[in-house]
């Protein structure tokens, strides 16, 4: 099955701002641009997604591979309507910010879609999402946020709940980077 991964991306300051005790803007603008290419790197080696589309305000700078304009709506509008223009394909939404992800854990999480038509990784707390696939065109309605792993899967029978490390250590704390370090992110 190939695979559309849609890629949210915050830009322009708006990033990591619960790291701000931790590191100025312009180093929590460096690290966000960072784990970005590291996820866009692990979705390129994976040979199942065919399409990475990323959805921010402004093109990357030196990014030639797809992009939707992010019309400030919130996140969960956003897909949505991503969602909506692209029909029921094969979708991958992944966060990026997640600096131990592998594509072991993308083929994963895909093998899991496949077999019960959508799967979520959930983040360390298991209340998180932070990927989705969704293989069987289900509608769904994106509920990124507090407590979003419930409000995902709540949406239908058979949802699988994938873990694993570099799938679950999304970057948002001063916590979150510490277990980075940890676990053999260097920032």
């Amino acid at each position: 099955m190939d695979w559309t991964a849609l890629v949210p991306i915050k830009q322009g300051g708006a990033g990591k701002s619960r790291l701000a005790g931790l590191l100025d803007g312009a180093a929590r603008d460096r690290l966000a641009a960072r784990m970005a290419e590291h996820v866009l790197a692990v979705l390129a080696a994976s040979p199942r997604v065919r399409e990475t589309v990323i959805l921010s305000p402004e093109r990357p700078e030196g990014w030639d591979g797809g992009w939707s304009a992010d019309r400030g709506r919130g996140l969960n509008a956003e897909l949505g309507a991503w969602r909506t223009g692209f029909g029921d394909g094969p979708l991958l939404v992944i966060h990026a910010d997640l600096p131990l992800l592998a594509p072991s854990e993308v083929a994963a999480l895909l093998d899991r879609a496949e077999t019960a038509g959508a799967a979520l990784a959930t983040d360390r707390a298991g209340s998180g999402t932070n990927a989705l696939a969704l293989a069987d065109g289900r509608a769904l309605d994106f509920r990124f946020g507090p407590d979003s792993r419930r409000l995902h899967a709540g949406q239908g029978a058979g949802m699988a709940v994938v873990s694993g490390m570099g799938l679950a250590a999304d970057l948002d704390t001063a916590e979150d980077f510490a277990f980075a370090l940890t676990h053999g992110f260097v920032a």
